[in-house]
């Protein structure tokens, strides 16, 4: 009986909460609104930062942690984007020398080459590589085969593309066999690799098209002297061998004394060491923000629950008069104030599951939702309420009945 009597109160309890908000929807919705977009602003944080890792980390899987590139070009070139053509190919020859490399693969890049099939056109970069170039990054097909050494030897027109440009210009229909005009050379497709999304340096990776490059160097770009990176496998130390390479590059370039290298090196390490300082970014941009938002719509929840008490007033001391408790009268606006922040909380959650989707396609940013998401969301709302809420419930828990009924 006494259970049932309980249940009964918290229902009326309840009911009078909701009540007395719908009363004052309008401040009601504007703190709504404030607590709503710092906890997007936290999902979107938490998703963005998750999967930035893990894509870091399937990259990292996929190029190997014993992965060094080496690109042509120094580092003032390259910050400055300015492409140096530096690394030779006899360079790849001397660097598969080195002690500790057992897989080489040589490219040639071409960017902004206008890809063409039937009335659609499309802009990406062609890869010219070598015929390891599939195995040694782990790229699966979706589709059929690579290119094969005796199409690499005889410079033969043609190629495999990525999903992106599979997308784009085939939308759907069997790409394999069909001819593609690439630049100006018609080229057969011969397979579509699996898709596998951006790039630690914010490009799509399947949006490109690699052809064997003996046919890049000499039926596309006339460049038959250099290439734009080699990237090596070692079963050495990673540093001792990065030291090994630049070495033999600076000789081979003649490169003495204290002029800076005129080539690149980058390894695995350096693509989780990269995606940690975007982590940090976005963790501090967006975190102010979500921050801000929340310190926001908590001064303005306090505020509006500061006048709704003086209203609020003569109500509250008929209450104490009718036998309600300070402790009561607490309860009932701190409720009201974590009801607030916790639909606000939980509107955030939805508007971050919608909105992810749409966030991902237009700034090509990996988001991972889990379950980590929504405690953190509704703690932070919480914390929200009660932080915002406390001080004015304090408040009106301390008037006295006489007072408030002579107002």
């Amino acid at each position: 009986m006494a259970l049932f009597q309980k249940i009964s109160q918290l229902r009326e309890f309840v009911e009078e909460v909701i009540k007395i908000l719908y009363y004052y929807r309008g401040r009601v919705i504007f703190s709504f609104s404030g607590v709503t977009l710092g906890i997007l602003s936290i999902c979107i944080i938490i998703t963005t930062i998750d999967g930035a890792n893990k894509k870091a980390q399937e990259i990292f899987e996929a190029l190997g942690p014993d992965s060094i590139m080496v690109f042509g070009g120094g580092e003032k070139q390259r910050a400055a984007r300015v492409r140096v053509n530096t690394l030779k190919v006899e360079d790849a020859e001397l660097l598969g020398r080195v002690e500790g490399i057992y897989d080489l693969m040589q490219t040639y890049s071409a960017r902004n080459i206008t890809m063409r099939y039937k009335d659609r056109n499309w802009q990406t970069q062609v890869v010219g590589s070598t015929t390891n170039y599939f195995d040694s990054l782990a790229w699966k097909f979706q589709t059929g085969t690579p290119y094969t050494a005796e199409d690499y030897e005889k410079s033969e027109a043609v190629c495999v593309i990525g999903a992106k440009v599979y997308d784009e210009l085939f939308k759907g229909e069997d790409p394999l066999g069909k001819t593609m005009i690439v630049g100006k050379l018609p080229t057969r497709v011969v397979g579509v690799l699996e898709e596998r999304g951006g790039s630690a340096g914010g490009h799509n990776m399947d949006d490109r098209v690699i052809m064997p490059l003996t046919t890049v160097t000499s039926r596309i770009v006339n460049e038959k002297r250099y290439l734009s990176a080699v990237r090596l496998r070692t079963n050495r130390d990673l540093d001792r061998t990065i030291e090994d390479i630049r070495a033999t590059l600076r000789e081979s370039h003649g490169l003495k004394g204290n002029l800076d290298d005129d080539f690149t090196l980058r390894s695995s390490k350096d693509i989780l060491a990269f995606v940690t300082v975007i982590s940090g970014s976005l963790l501090l941009f967006l975190g102010t923000a979500a921050i801000v938002a929340l310190i926001v719509s908590g001064f303005v929840l306090a505020n509006l629950f500061y006048l709704t008490i003086q209203e609020r007033k003569k109500d509250i001391g008929i209450r104490r008069a009718y036998g309600a408790t300070r402790k009561g009268i607490l309860l009932s606006f701190l409720f009201e104030s974590i009801l607030i922040t916790f639909i606000g909380g939980v509107a955030g959650i939805l508007l971050s599951v919608i909105l992810g989707s749409t966030f991902e396609k237009l700034f090509d940013i990996p988001m991972m939702f889990s379950f980590k998401v929504v405690i953190f969301a509704l703690l932070f709302s919480f914390l929200t309420g009660i932080l915002s809420g406390l001080k004015p419930a304090l408040t009106a828990s301390r008037i006295e009945p006489i007072e408030a009924i002579r107002e």
